[in-house]
């Protein structure tokens, strides 16, 4: 891949996930892309309020919930893996923190 097509892979790579941020926000969710890529990260809060941290990074997709600060001690964690989950397209993202979300709201109901 040379320089120009990095580049706009980049770009669409960063674009996929800020309106995946987009989209959880219109539901409800606050969620903020704070890194795209190596790793990907969104922190924010669930619709119930609690806040989180979603990371993947390496071969490791997690989403931390809960405490004062969830990227640091969460009260609650998960993951699963992911090849090149530094890289994880936006797609294969949404699918594992909605699934993981969906985890955490069953295991504290």
């Amino acid at each position: 891949m040379d320089e120009a097509q990095r580049r706009r892979w980049h770009q669409q790579h960063v674009a996929s996930w800020l309106q995946l941020a987009a989209t959880l926000r219109t539901e409800g969710w606050e969620a903020q892309v704070t890194c795209s890529a190596a790793p990907v990260q969104i922190e924010g809060s669930l619709l119930n309020g609690d806040r989180f941290y979603f990371r993947a990074r390496h071969s490791d997709v997690s989403l931390s919930i809960g405490g004062d600060d969830p990227a640091d001690i969460p009260e609650w964690e998960d993951s699963e893996s992911h090849q090149e989950a530094s890289y994880l397209p936006a797609a294969a993202g949404e699918a594992i923190i909605r699934r993981l979300a969906r985890r955490y709201l069953s295991d504290v109901s």
